[in-house]
This record gives structure tokens, C-alpha cells and sequence, in this order.
């Protein structure tokens, strides 16, 4: 952990350092880093709307049969950044799927979309 920040910052350190070493009186003069994000995120949360959610669940109905399979929950829900997508899969199909046949279908997908919408799941 310690590695990877000196690696990253090193640049940073040997620029003051150099510049803490010289002879000259001047102050440091920041201009290089001056548009240096001082914090970068590692995603970006973006709030989908229920339609948006619905145009994703409906992309990842690969073979077309109008419902989405367990595994095709799973790839929704990795792609929408769930730490744990089995467990979400499970909680999905206890709360949208009506006829209990293990799949939602298209006519559960307004369901499937309020839960996810109000777990406030985005696109990372």
C-alpha cells in the first residue's frame, strides 16, 4: 500500500525535493501541479431513472426470450457495481418475481426496476 502511494506521488516528492536543495532563493513555483486533481475517485456513481434501468436490464436479455435468467441478473447487477450480485439476484427474484418460476419477465420487470431504483443502484 505504502509502495503504490510513493510511486504514484514520487514525482511530486523529487520535485520539492529538488527544488528544497537548490541554491536559488526563489519561491516553488506550483504551475505544473496547479490543475492536479487533489482526489480522484476510483468510479463515478451515476443515478439511472427507471427508464434507463429498464433499457439496461432489457440489454442483457441475450437469447431474446423476454426474461431474464439468473445469470443474466448477475451480469445486471455486476455491471451496476453490486458488491455481492448473487446475493441481489436472490433479493430481486424474492421481491419482482410474481409467478415464482425463477425468471422475470418482461411484464415483472416494472418489479425488478422500482426495487433496484430504490436500493439506488447507478452505472459505475
Amino acid at each position: 500500500m505504502v509502495k503504490k502511494f510513493l510511486y504514484k506521488f514520487m514525482p511530486l516528492v523529487t520535485y520539492f525535493d529538488h527544488k528544497a536543495n537548490s541554491s536559488s532563493s526563489k519561491p516553488f513555483n506550483l504551475s505544473p501541479f496547479a490543475n492536479m486533481p487533489l482526489y480522484v475517485p476510483k468510479s463515478i456513481n451515476l443515478s439511472l431513472n427507471e427508464e434507463q434501468l429498464k433499457a439496461v436490464f432489457r440489454k442483457h436479455d441475450v437469447n431474446g426470450d423476454g426474461c431474464l435468467s439468473k445469470d443474466e441478473l448477475m451480469k445486471v447487477f455486476r455491471e451496476l457495481g453490486s458488491r455481492n450480485p448473487s446475493w441481489r439476484v436472490r433479493r430481486s427474484l424474492h421481491h419482482a418475481d410474481g409467478d415464482g418460476n425463477g425468471t422475470i419477465s418482461l411484464d415483472e420487470l416494472d418489479e425488478l426496476v422500482k426495487y433496484v431504483a430504490k436500493q439506488g443502484y447507478g452505472i459505475n
